[in-house]
Order: C-alpha cells, then structure tokens, then sequence
C-alpha cells in the first residue's frame, strides 16, 4: 500500500485493519507520531517512513514480528528504544 507524498499528518486507525498488509509506504508525509493500530498489522514485511517529522521510534513497531526492513532517514528522531 502506497500512501507516500499525501501530506498525511496522522495515519488513520482504519489501517489495522488491513491485517494480511505486507508493505505499507508512508515515506514523505508530515506524520509526526505513529496510531497504535499499526501494531495490527502482523504480517507486515516492509515499512517506509522516511521523511516525516517522527521524533520518537514508535513502540508499536517493536510488536510487528514479521517486519524485515524498517526506514526512518530523515526525521527528528531524539530517542530510541
């Protein structure tokens, strides 16, 4: 699923329902934090989010056990887990 270069400011909670979702490309939006729902997203492989204004490492993230490839460049990232 693409949704690169939407200017999204929040990913809408609808997203976890996309359970079988193996890519998600969010890559050159204006998100500045990451819905919990995405945590849903078991089957996740591949996650772009190059290009927001992230400052923290989302935690949902950690609960994706399928994800392989994860792009946070250019962000505001202070902390990591």
């Amino acid at each position: 699923l693409d949704l690169g270069s939407n200017q999204l400011t929040i990913l809408p909670v609808e997203i976890g329902q996309l359970q079988n979702l193996q890519e998600l490309n969010l890559w050159n939006n204006q998100l500045k934090t990451i819905s919990k729902e995405i945590e849903q997203l078991k089957n996740l492989q591949k996650l772009y989010l190059d290009n927001n204004q992230l400052t923290a490492f989302p935690k949902e993230i950690g609960k994706l056990q399928n994800l392989k490839s994860l792009f946070l460049s250019n962000n505001q990232l202070t902390t990591l887990p």
